[in-house]
């Protein structure tokens, strides 16, 4: 449910109680999520891992849920699997991590690359240009 549809349930003045349903949603963990992200693209973990820069067994750590991926590793993860806008929040909003907010500025950025499907190496050329940390090659 998008948040136009949520408002409208909590504004029905026919409601007699709280309409709990609004906020009952699929539950499934982040590590099945990305699985099935991977799966819709038919991307492998071993394709993966070299697009993420990270060692490999950091990836495979987050990929079977030994450690719990930080924002940055589900932003990259996005971005080389060219998550659009709404994919991406939704892979933030189920690992529990922050979503993207466009007025703040690192974030506003990461935005543009998704609408454009850009490659990290496209990221990374604009994070610089615009003073912003890069997502991805940070300890250049």
């Amino acid at each position: 449910m998008d948040t136009n549809e949520i408002m409208n349930a909590l504004r029905k003045e026919d409601q007699t109680s709280f309409p709990t349903e609004i906020f009952e949603t699929e539950s499934i963990d982040i590590v099945s999520y990305m699985k099935q992200l991977m799966s819709d693209r038919d991307i492998t973990l071993s394709e993966l891992v070299p697009s993420m820069c990270y060692e490999r067994a950091y990836v495979y750590h987050m990929m079977n849920g030994t450690r719990e991926p930080s924002r940055t590793f589900l932003l990259r993860f996005a971005v080389v699997l060219k998550l659009d806008y709404e994919e991406t929040q939704k892979l933030l909003y189920i690992s529990g991590k922050p979503i993207l907010y466009a007025r703040i500025r690192y974030d506003a950025v990461i935005i543009y690359a998704l609408e454009r499907h850009m490659d990290p190496y496209k990221l990374y050329e604009l994070m610089k240009e615009v003073g912003e940390k890069p997502l991805f090659w940070a300890n250049e």
